[in-house]
């Protein structure tokens, strides 16, 4: 597509090639991965470090 203004349709359009792209599905997969993750480490963390503050007998707030 050019550098000019694009009409709702083709903007519909394009939007409608994209989201059937299999390249577009791969980078989604991927994303969600990293989140995925991302999740799992922080979950990891959390674990720890409650387990941390309960043998130091400290007390956080959330």
């Amino acid at each position: 597509m050019s550098k000019q203004a694009m009409t709702a349709e083709e903007i519909n359009a394009e939007i409608e090639r994209l989201s059937k792209s299999p390249y577009v599905k791969l980078a989604r997969d991927t994303a969600n991965k990293a989140l995925r993750q991302k999740l799992y480490q922080l979950r990891s963390l959390d674990k720890k470090g409650r387990e941390i503050a309960e043998r130091l007998g400290v007390k956080l707030e959330e």
